[in-house]
């Protein structure tokens, strides 16, 4: 008997200490930090090198799921939106609001003076499951995520020559954005940046026109090779956002302001952009 009461306790051990083996993965750094944004050209830039560590990495796109699979085809599955479904509080009053100030500083830097309402602003880092009348504010330069802060000022640097397109948007403290209306809540500021580094030369160019929800010429299919920069510039008479999936590029769009999304296309496939809110497809990125 004392034998077998002897081998259940180091079974019983060996159990225990395989089970506390199993460390759950951390976050990454403090996401709340200032971002470093790439200089590219004051357009939606996307940067080729976070494919090894953020969610551009092909690999999470080939073994995420989500709703929208079927935009990024050939080789790369798309994956569903970057934190989840976002939450809407269309029905909400009030709800919450953000305004956004932007001034560049004359050293290829920009300025931001965020202004939120109807929410309490709380660390971006570590992430925590969502409580309601709380969360943070997601950055964004040119369609591309560059912080996450519960700060009311923020500093901008490294930013090429040029127009950039910056947005603020609220988001719940597990990083999903808040919506209402079918849109994220934020704000938007277009600024001349100068004093920064020049901006790159795109190897090729294409426009989209949409004028009263129809696009001018039908839906585009536009080509390119990996590895080239691509410039594709969206004109709209209507208020909306451009998304273009897997390389998760969203910038604002709206009369008298184009969105220009840039993007070092480093994984082939065919990709879909669409105008976000009015749900309908822009065109077809087909690189080889």
């Amino acid at each position: 008997m004392r034998t077998h009461a002897f081998a259940l306790v180091l079974l019983t051990l060996a159990t225990a200490l395989t089970a506390c083996g199993t460390d759950p993965a951390g976050t990454d750094g403090d996401s709340s930090r200032p971002a470093e944004v790439s200089a590219e050209p004051a357009v939606a830039a996307h940067d080729t090198t976070e494919h090894d560590t953020t969610e551009h990495d092909t690999t999470e796109h080939e073994t995420q799921e989500g709703e929208h699979a079927g935009h990024g085809s050939s080789e790369v599955a798309h994956a569903d939106h970057e934190h989840g479904r976002p939450i809407d509080l269309t029905g909400v009053s009030p709800r919450p609001g953000v305004s956004l100030t932007a001034e560049a500083d004359g050293s290829g830097g920009i300025r931001l003076a965020i202004d939120v309402t109807g929410l309490e602003l709380v660390p971006a880092d570590p992430p925590t499951t969502h409580h309601a009348g709380q969360g943070h504010v997601h950055v964004a330069v040119d369609g591309r995520s560059v912080a996450m802060t519960s700060e009311t000022s923020y500093h901008l640097t490294d930013l090429a020559n040029g127009s950039h397109t910056v947005t603020a948007t609220l988001s719940s403290n597990d990083h999903r954005d808040y919506h209402a209306d079918g849109t994220a809540i934020g704000a938007t500021a277009v600024v001349m940046v100068t004093g920064g580094v020049p901006a790159a030369q795109p190897d090729a160019r294409f426009e989209v026109v949409v004028e009263g929800g129809t696009i001018s010429g039908g839906i585009h299919r536009f080509e390119a090779a990996v590895g080239d920069l691509v410039e594709v510039t969206v004109r709209s008479d209507v208020t909306d956002e451009v998304h273009l999936h897997v390389y998760d590029l969203k910038v604002p769009v709206g009369a008298g302001m184009p969105a220009v999304l840039l993007v070092e296309v480093d994984i082939p496939g065919v990709f879909e952009a669409e105008m976000h809110g009015a749900g309908f497809k822009l065109f077809d990125l087909e690189v080889s």
